[in-house]
């Protein structure tokens, strides 16, 4: 028996609105640890890694960027990821300026490691990579916030800013 095309299947409305209406995790920001880093990795061997999933770390999205342990604890340089012509996002803390030091989770060696993440076309106003290769903008793939990390065009290194993801330590 077939349906007639202006009639939805049954249940079709309900379903929607109970998958739009799930619960989601509450991203807890770094700054929110008592002891910042070390409350939110664990090592094992000559790894340290991420403790607990990724998220996009705002409220109403709280997408899941990246499952636990995927990611491996870096300090390196601070890199300028904001392009001068946009404001900071407030959910968004600064990065330090260069050279000072910051944390990164470093993911590696596809962005498939990712659960969810978008990539900006590379950016032409933005200071090259140490390398210098032109960076892609890491942001979240739901919502659109970012930068919450970069890469090198063409490269195997994704960099998330510990300061700028939150945690979901359910």
């Amino acid at each position: 028996m077939s349906q007639s095309l202006s009639q939805p299947p049954a249940g079709l409305w309900e379903a929607l609105q109970t998958s739009s209406s799930r619960s989601r995790p509450k991203p807890k920001s770094l700054e929110s640890f008592e002891n910042g880093i070390s409350d939110v990795s664990e090592t094992a061997g000559a790894d340290t890694s991420n403790k607990y999933d990724l998220l996009c770390p705002r409220e109403g999205c709280a997408s899941v960027i990246l499952k636990r342990g995927v990611a491996k604890l870096q300090e390196r340089q601070s890199l300028q990821i904001e392009p001068s012509d946009i404001p900071i996002h407030p959910l968004l803390p600064p990065l330090p300026n260069n050279p000072e030091s910051v944390q990164w989770w470093l993911i590696t060696p596809t962005p498939m490691q990712f659960e969810n993440i978008g990539f900006s076309r590379p950016v032409e106003s933005l200071s090259l990579s140490p390398s210098g290769k032109k960076l892609k903008l890491l942001a979240c793939a739901e919502c659109d916030l970012g930068p919450l990390g970069w890469s090198e065009e063409g490269g195997s290194e994704f960099w998330l800013a510990c300061s700028r993801v939150g945690y979901r330590c359910e």
